[in-house]
């Protein structure tokens, strides 16, 4: 049965919905959280977590990357979803590279969430994002915790081709014979749609919970408009963050 989790934003939360089967399905969890709390929400509501006292020295177990989330062409973003539960004996290293899909006219990366959990201690991690065959990554992130990237605005990666990802793991840990870790990563791919013509993409509108009518709002109130902290690269629901050079 497939599942699939939906990430959406307002107000500098973040709601998670989990649906079990088809995409006209019932949502059997919505719920408004924390950023710290979407870690152990995803993984005890899909049975991901397991127990890192018991890990046993199978091999990698892969579950193929999931349906691209699009439901009809107005959408202004898309899903990708890669999963791996990967043991390492003791001092292993292990390099994985997996090649994200996209339609064509997403070619924007909008937020990276990558999930790690398992028998993480002393373990390293990175994961490593690139663009097409570049041999030089454009972001780099320390997946020994979960996170949540969201590339500075306006300039956000534009992919010619594809998003490929490099994950290197090592073991550090010789008191045990193994250990087992698993990682869920999600690419949001945006288009560059901007229906309104307001000046604000409809994949950031949909992000921070804008209207048509929001580009020359100050929601925050730091006397910077929407469209101001768009281009500045700053949220415009937080009044803490300002644009540079606005």
């Amino acid at each position: 049965m497939q599942q699939s989790i939906n990430y959406t934003h307002y107000q500098g939360w973040q709601y998670i919905s989990l649906y079990i089967g088809s995409r006209n399905a019932d949502i059997i969890m919505q719920k408004k959280i924390l950023p710290r709390s979407i870690i152990a929400s995803i993984i005890f509501s899909t049975g991901l977590l397991t127990s890192p006292a018991h890990a046993n020295p199978e091999s990698d177990r892969l579950i193929a990357n999931e349906p691209l989330q699009v439901t009809v062409n107005s959408n202004p973003i898309v899903t990708d979803t890669y999963r791996s539960s990967i043991f390492l004996n003791r001092g292993q290293r292990k390099v994985i590279w997996n090649t994200f899909k996209r339609p064509a006219d997403y070619d924007q990366l909008a937020a990276f969430v990558a999930i790690s959990y398992g028998d993480l201690l002393s373990v390293s991690c990175k994961i490593s994002l690139f663009d097409g065959n570049n041999a030089q990554p454009f972001k780099v992130l320390d997946c020994r915790r979960s996170q949540q990237w969201n590339p500075t605005t306006p300039d956000v990666p534009v992919f010619n081709t594809s998003l490929r990802a490099k994950i290197e793991l090592y073991n550090a840990d010789f008191t045990k014979s193994g250990k087992r870790v698993s990682l869920i990563l999600t690419p949001n791919f945006a288009n560059q749609n901007d229906i309104d013509q307001d000046g604000l993409p409809a994949w950031f509108e949909m992000f921070h919970d804008l209207s048509d009518n929001d580009a020359a709002s100050d929601i925050d109130q730091d006397s910077y408009t929407a469209l101001e902290e768009y281009l500045g690269g700053s949220n415009p629901l937080d009044a803490n963050s300002v644009p540079v050079n606005p």
